[in-house]
């Protein structure tokens, strides 16, 4: 017994990477850099890297904007295995040379049918594409590892996992090429980085899990922004020429250019209508909104009239008891500290009349920088009452969202709790009591989660995903499948089966840029419907079916 005891302590006295290390004897390394010396014959320059030694290290620095710096080798693929490529490395800097998402050194592995990486920023980690998790990676060396099974590509940081990466190896190889490649991968950045090794090899694979759902993509189509849209009008505040948080550059000359719809909110108001808010100008606070209407399921839509290019448009609508539908206004103004003035609206029925009333909203005083916003998501509670989402600015560069609730049909609401921190939020109910939100981080980082199990009057503190990274919506499914969308980079969509503990069906729809926001509802029994704005506004139908 004793002897076991000691055994046992010994093991946990092990460091993790020794452990790691003991597993990799079946590995068979097919290409290998050691640091010490530069890269030799078997590395092609990429672009034009600045490379020299260093106190035994390979310093890589990349300083044009214009052009890559990194080194490139080939490898042979081999059937029924799994990649595993590991780099020892430590970030010295990354800059954006122009507009984007994540000024990086990175490292890149292709096996000639799809290729995918690490993205390595002093204070994050990151894929090519949605999964990014933070750290700092500036002080010291860590060493990364990323195994490839199938589509799936997992991150790990000195033996522990940071990306899980289920579905992350998806977009298509840019040639038949099979090859490894580190340093800065991307003309517009610049980076550099110490790195003391860098390694790629093949494991025998082991037998994938079965896989629970079945992800069928329409073919998209458009749908055509309202007449009108292309001539001149007033735009709300002054345009943002340049949102440091997300990376959009507006050129000055668009300034009074019109811009075609973006970002869509989607509603199922029942008995065959759907209803779409879209923002109808720059990205900016007190922009106009517009509503559209759908009566097929979305294949087709039309502008609701005296209803487009408005301030004060409605963006959630609901379907009340009395089968009028309510909407109420994403902005609004204030009136007093910790009071603000928006706009109800009542439909009739069919979404064809409707009237307006001014609205009071009543949050914590120290809310409401710009207003509060109406988000995505609103809920009838059954009781008389109406829940809506929102959120505010309590300080510059930090917003929080809220629960708000209305028990006079949308005249007054008054706050009911504070969800977390960050904006955007998507809200699901899977009871009366149990709920769960995702919010949206303020910069490129992982979309955060929390949860509520009385209802909403109190929430977890919220925890970070590794999708990333704005505008979530959420859809409980008919089949019991959750679905949620998200955006930036490109537009996505992923499930649960266990009502958000676990995420797994990665789909990309497209890597196209934009807003990147996204909006799902389901339109029929195991059938979304989706809509996006990369690069225009578009529709398509995804169906999940569970496999027998």
């Amino acid at each position: 017994m004793k002897r076991t005891l000691s055994l046992l302590t010994a093991l946990l006295l092990v460091p993790l990477a020794a452990l790691h290390a003991a597993d990799d004897s079946d590995i068979q390394w097919l290409v290998s850099y050691d640091g010490k010396d530069l890269p030799g014959a078997m590395w092609t320059a990429i672009g034009k890297p600045n490379a020299k030694i260093a106190n035994g290290t390979l310093h890589l620095v990349d300083d044009s904007t214009t052009e890559s710096g990194a080194f490139r080798a080939a490898w042979k693929p081999q059937p029924d295995t799994k990649i595993v490529v590991e780099a020892k490395v430590r970030v010295e800097s990354a800059r954006r040379g122009g507009t984007g998402m994540l000024p990086r050194v990175d490292l890149l592995v292709s096996d000639g049918k799809h290729q995918e990486g690490l993205l390595l920023c002093p204070e994050r980690i990151a894929n090519w594409h949605d999964r990014v998790a933070f750290m700092d990676a500036s002080k010291e060396f860590h060493t990364y590892r990323l195994v490839i099974r199938g589509n799936d590509m997992s991150i790990a940081v000195d033996g522990e996992e940071k990306i899980h990466g289920e579905g992350a190896f998806w977009k298509p190889a840019e040639n038949g090429e099979a090859f490894v490649q580190f340093g800065s991968t991307a003309p517009l950045w610049t980076g550099g980085a110490f790195w003391q090794s860098v390694k790629l090899g093949v494991r025998k694979a082991s037998q994938p899990a079965k896989s629970k759902l079945r992800i069928t993509v329409s073919k998209p189509w458009d749908i055509p922004p309202p007449p009108g849209w292309d001539k001149p009008r007033a735009r709300g505040e002054a345009l943002r020429t340049a949102d440091t948080e997300i990376g959009i550059a507006v050129a000055d000359e668009a300034k009074d250019k019109p811009i075609p719809p973006t970002r869509p909110y989607l509603y199922d108001v029942g008995k065959g209508v759907l209803m779409l808010s879209v923002a109808q100008g720059p990205d900016a606070i007190y922009e106009p909104y517009g509503v559209l209407k759908s009566t097929d399921a979305g294949r087709t839509w039309q502008p609701v009239a005296d209803l487009q290019f408005k301030t004060f448009a409605p963006q959630p609508h609901i379907r009340m008891t009395d089968g009028d539908i309510l909407g109420v206004s994403r902005w609004n103004v204030k009136y007093q500290e910790g009071i603000y003035v928006g706009m109800s609206y009542r439909f009739d029925a069919k979404a064809e009349k409707f009237t307006m009333f001014e609205n009071l909203i009543q949050v914590p005083k120290k809310s409401g920088q710009f207003g509060v916003a109406f988000d995505r998501d609103i809920f009838d509670l059954g009781n008389g009452e109406t829940m809506a989402v929102v959120y505010t600015a309590i300080s510059k560069g930090d917003m929080h969202s809220y629960l708000m609730k209305s028990a006079d049909a949308g005249k007054t609401w008054t706050y009911f709790s504070t969800i977390g921190a960050g904006p955007e939020p998507s809200v699901v109910r899977f009871s009366a009591t149990e709920m769960m939100a995702i919010l949206r981080p303020l910069s490129f980082g992982p979309l955060r989660q929390t949860w509520s199990h009385d209802g909403g009057k109190t929430w977890d503190k919220t925890t970070p995903l590794e999708e990333g990274s704005v505008a979530p919506d959420m859809t409980l499914m008919s089949n019991g499948v959750l679905a949620c969308s998200y955006g930036r980079p490109g537009s996505n969509l992923m499930f649960s089966t266990d009502q958000g503990h676990t995420w797994s069906h990665h789909t990309v729809i497209t890597d196209s840029g934009g807003f990147n926001y996204t909006a799902i509802r389901e339109v029929s029994p195991g059938r979304l419907l989706y809509i996006h704005d990369a690069p225009n506004l578009r529709a398509l139908y995804v169906d999940v079916e569970w496999v027998k």
